[in-house]
Parts: C-alpha cells; structure tokens; sequence
C-alpha cells in the first residue's frame, strides 16, 4: 500500500510539473488522458482518477482545461451520483466545451439506466438541437424513437423515424435495417399536425407553469417559483452560450415554446440564453432548483448585465 500511494505521488508531482509550464500544449494533456483511458481499460481505475485529478488540480476554473479535465473525472468517476454532477457541470459551466454533446450523451444513459424517460429524453433532444453535425445523430433520433414508441407515443415516434431515414448514410447497413425494422409501425400513423419532433414529455402543463420565471398577469402568492420584476431583476439563469446568434436563438425559441421567459443576452459572442429575472441570488437559486426538478433543464446562478436590469 506504501509503494502504492509513492507511485500515485510520483505521479501527481510529474503531471502538475507539466501542467504548470507555460500553458500546457493540448497535445500534452491529451496524451495524460489517453494514458488515463489505458489504465482504465487495462483494470487499473485508480491510477487513472489520479492522473485525471491532477489535470484538474492544476487547471483554472472557467478555463477550457477545467472543463475537460471534469469530462474525465466524470468519466472515470466511482459512481453514477459522481458522474452525473460532473457532466451537469460540464453542460453548465462549460457549454461551449467539445465534450458538452458527450457529455449530454452519457447523461442521458445514466437517466435512462436508472428509469428517468423524460430527462433523458430532454438531454437527448437537447443534443441533436446543439449538435447538428454530429455523426452520432442518426443513433440519437433512433433511440429517441424507440422511446417515443415505448412511451405509446407513435406520431413523435414516426416524426423521429423519418428525419433519421434522411441522416443515414447508405453504406451504414446495420442502422438501415434497424430503422427498417420500425418503418411498418409509421405505415398507418399520421404526423401531419405534429408541431414538434419530439414528446416533450418533461414539460407538462403543471410543470411549465410552476416552472416560469415571468409572465404577464402573475399572481403573487402563487405556489412555485415567484416572478422577479423584469426592471430591476438583478440575478438571472443562464441556461447556455453559443458562437453564433442562430444557435442561441434557436434554444431561445423553444424554451419560449415550453412558456418559459427566455431571451439572449449578447451582441457579439458568446450570446447568452438566459431565463427570467430576481431580486436576489436566493430567489434565483430557488427558481434553478424549480427548472430542473419540474422542467428537466439545467442552468446556473449569474449577474444580469446592466441591459437586462
């Protein structure tokens, strides 16, 4: 056990050695996280936490490393519990990370391994609406369609079936003959006047209206979240940030969609989606803990800017 913990020593001082040099080259910390994923693979979990912990323990919060370094610990993490909360704060605190769609991914099958439907398939529908070039969509729409399915949802579910058909290139026979399988099922099923592509079966009506922020007409004493005064809301939610205006608008639209008060906030990059407006951090971190228990959506505490007080 003493040679043990000398190792892990050793190996905590060589990484943070590395790390703490002019700005680690990416390459460098891509090779500890590679050599991490081999001890892992190999049978040896702990020494790869390790190497993971010592990424994190030299990286600065609010930087791209911070967020990478957490991607992996949630990773390698000991627990389901563990894993989820890093991956919540990768989504979070760092939405702009390229693990964020991984992240969104491996979220949803913790949900879904613990029986949670209508969360993962928010997270799932969250990722083909962040990830539009992603070759992991054609497999996300396929098991979002099997839950739609298994939800007794078959309109959404044959909506699912057809945008797929058109994302699967010919030469993935495999996932061809899958949704093959399923194409009998939509024969008699009119989508028509299905509005949306998916069941937005984490919002219903109770939830979203426990769950706005704002809204015109709201009446103090209502149980739930209590609207802030939109001029003088000093806190806010952030939900997201995007490159470009489009991105944000676009998740903007559909949290209005779900009757939420959603805008963004930005006129350059990074553009903000942020929900509603409070009076203290106290009132806004009440309303956080709302929007994920009620309306499965993750986001953080922060200042509004001086154009949204």
């Amino acid at each position: 056990m003493r040679l043990r913990a000398l190792q892990y020593s050793l190996i905590l001082t060589a990484i943070a050695a590395l790390a703490a040099k002019a700005q680690t080259p990416p390459s460098s910390a891509d090779s500890v996280y590679k050599r991490a994923q081999v001890l892992v693979a190999g049978g040896n979990t702990a020494a790869g936490r390790v190497l993971v912990d010592s990424m994190l323990a030299v990286a600065a919060p609010g930087t791209p490393a911070y967020g990478e370094a957490l991607y992996w610990r949630a990773t390698f993490a000991a627990t389901g519990p563990d894993a989820e909360a890093d991956f919540r704060r990768v989504l979070v605190e760092y939405p702009l990370s390229p693990r964020a769609g991984d992240a969104l991914l491996r979220l949803a099958q913790i949900e879904l391994a613990r029986g949670d439907r209508p969360s993962a398939i928010a997270h799932l529908e969250r990722f083909l609406l962040e990830n539009p070039q992603s070759p992991e969509r054609p497999r996300t729409t396929l098991q979002l369609m099997r839950l739609a399915f298994e939800q007794g949802e078959p309109q959404a579910a044959c909506v699912f079936l057809s945008r797929v058909l058109g994302e699967v290139p010919d030469s993935d026979v495999e996932l061809r003959n899958q949704l093959s399988y399923y194409s009998p099922r939509c024969a008699a099923v009119d989508t028509t006047h299905v509005g949306q592509a998916a069941p937005d079966s984490a919002a219903t009506a109770d939830s979203i209206k426990a769950a706005q922020p704002t809204g015109k007409g709201a009446k103090a004493g209502t149980k739930g979240t209590q609207p802030a005064t939109k001029a003088k809301g000093k806190y806010t939610l952030q939900v997201a940030a995007y490159t470009t205006r489009a991105e944000a608008d676009r998740l903007a639209k559909r949290l209005k969609d779900r009757g939420l008060d959603a805008r963004v906030v930005g006129t350059t990059k990074l553009f903000r989606v942020r929900i509603g407006r409070y009076e203290t951090r106290a009132a806004a971190a009440t309303a956080q803990k709302d929007l994920k228990t009620k309306s499965k959506i993750d986001a953080f505490v922060t200042e509004a800017t001086n154009e949204e007080q």
